[in-house]
């Protein structure tokens, strides 16, 4: 009710003998445990030791605020000698304010944070692909430089067979000769990575 004239809120529950509780200020929660001060009697409840339905009223408490819901306070309040809890509900108020909003400029540093780190794990796998990609680049280059001398060998080859013929060295059936000279050029076309286009694979600068 504190809360909720400050424009906040918060709930509470009972589960299995436990008070579950917490704060919530804006969008931000806060975990809040309300315990026992000291030792105290207890009884075996829903498998877990509760304290005694017969302690008295006056039994002193202490309210934890613990943001995480991890059970680790990072400020408390308690029944002491300079009052109650129920006499100390504006501080108590004031200090879960003050605490949500401080966890909440924290979450957007931290969301601030994982963005930046999102970038740059983004930038990474960025720079990565491009190597990737000016690494197979280069392969495909030296591809072209292979293909070519391949098929400068087969071109070689044929002018060197019909020089031999020509100088009368080697005797060969023309009509033998010519379909050959037909199949060993196109094959050196096929493979030509000019006149196949293979060249085309490194000719642009990679990009994403």
């Amino acid at each position: 009710m504190a809360l909720r004239k400050r424009g906040h809120g918060g709930d509470a529950y009972e589960h299995n003998g436990a008070i579950h509780a917490r704060a919530i200020i804006g969008g931000t929660y806060l975990g809040l445990d309300l315990a026992i001060v000291g030792k105290y009697r207890t009884v075996r409840q829903y498998g877990y030791d509760r304290p005694a339905p017969d302690l008295p009223a006056t039994t002193p408490l202490i309210l934890r605020m613990s943001p995480g819901f991890d059970g680790r306070a990072t400020r408390s309040w308690e029944d002491d000698n300079a009052g109650e809890l129920e006499a100390k509900l504006a501080e108590i108020t004031a200090g879960l304010i003050v605490a949500g909003e401080a966890r909440f400029r924290a979450s957007l540093r931290e969301e601030e944070e994982r963005d930046r780190e999102a970038q740059l794990e983004q930038e990474r796998k960025r720079q990565r692909r491009l190597a990737e990609l000016n690494q197979k680049r280069i392969q495909n280059l030296r591809e072209s430089g292979d293909l070519l001398r391949q098929a400068q060998d087969i071109r070689s080859l044929v002018e060197r067979v019909r020089h031999a013929i020509e100088n009368g060295s080697t005797i060969v059936d023309e009509a033998a000769l010519a379909a050959w000279v037909r199949w060993a050029l196109a094959e050196a076309d096929k493979i030509d990575p000019v006149l196949s286009g293979q060249f085309m694979t490194h000719l642009d600068e990679p990009s994403l």
